[in-house]
């Protein structure tokens, strides 16, 4: 009997039926807010592109808001504005009724929705710098 086909009886496992997964690499836009017992972070990520019919790059930066809790919040406090951080969590959106004021006198209320991802790991990345360009050796002409 051929080792693998015995060894290799279980049946692979199915993807679970929910999942709510995110993991984002970007730059921090401002120092960690601190609060009671979480820790608000200012995630920025780009996406670029060049478009077809132009030699020009386009891009686009979405900003993420990202709630740390209880003791990663206490460890992601020496983070700073501008560092490279990879973040992983969930998506969570937050429903709440904001009072506008149109005009001198009338107010409405609004639904809003709101998103934010609720950190579990977030880890500082370092990146590599590039090395210095050695200058170019002047070639020797044949004599």
């Amino acid at each position: 009997m051929n080792n693998k086909a015995k060894n290799n009886t279980e049946e692979p496992s199915a993807a679970p039926v929910y999942q709510n997964q995110v993991r984002l690499i970007g730059f921090l836009g401002k120092d960690p807010v601190q609060h009671e017992n979480r820790t608000v972070l200012s995630l920025a990520t780009k996406t670029s592109w060049k478009a077809q019919d132009s030699d020009e790059w386009q891009s686009h930066t979405e900003w993420h808001r990202v709630i740390v809790w209880d003791k990663l919040a206490e460890g992601v406090r020496s983070l700073a504005k501008g560092e490279h951080v990879l973040v992983e969590g969930e998506l969570r959106s937050i429903s709440y009724h904001k009072q506008i004021t149109v005009g001198a006198d009338t107010v409405i209320t609004v639904p809003m929705t709101s998103w934010e991802v609720r950190a579990r790991a977030i880890r500082k990345l370092v990146r590599k710098q590039k090395p210095a360009q050695k200058p170019a050796k002047a070639l020797k002409a044949a004599a």
